[in-house]
């Protein structure tokens, strides 16, 4: 698994998060005007946001899922733990170092990481 693969997990995070917020606002403008007359193609445009958003949810568990296979598949215990903390839970660097303990730094995580990505994908 390359490292663009792992983050995919983030990006469709962040899609999610934003067309969620997208929906509320359109929901509350539907609301407001729920005494006027109906406005369908608001309602289409709000079904819209919400199937791509049940898609989007789909293909990130989906990801998540072939991920966490590719993390448990990790034999070193702190490589499998960074991974873990970043590409499966969306951590930051600094956040993965905290969350690993043991004096480990942004840097020094990211460079486990990174290794460790560039030797299995070079191998395949």
């Amino acid at each position: 698994m390359t490292k663009k693969e792992l983050m995919q997990v983030y990006y469709l995070n962040k899609e999610i998060i934003n067309e969620t917020e997208e929906l509320v606002e359109l929901k509350i403008k539907a609301r407001r005007r729920a005494g006027e007359t109906r406005n369908p193609k608001l309602e289409s445009l709000i079904a819209l946001r919400e199937k791509e958003i049940v898609e989007k949810v789909r293909r990130c568990t989906a990801l998540r899922d072939k991920i966490n296979e590719f993390i448990n598949s990790i034999d070193d215990s702190l490589t499998r733990q960074i991974i873990y903390y970043r590409y499966a839970k969306c951590m930051t660097w600094r956040q993965v170092a905290y969350m690993t303990g043991g004096y480990n730094t942004e840097e020094g995580v990211r460079k486990i990481s990174e290794r460790y990505l560039k030797k299995v994908t070079s191998v395949d």
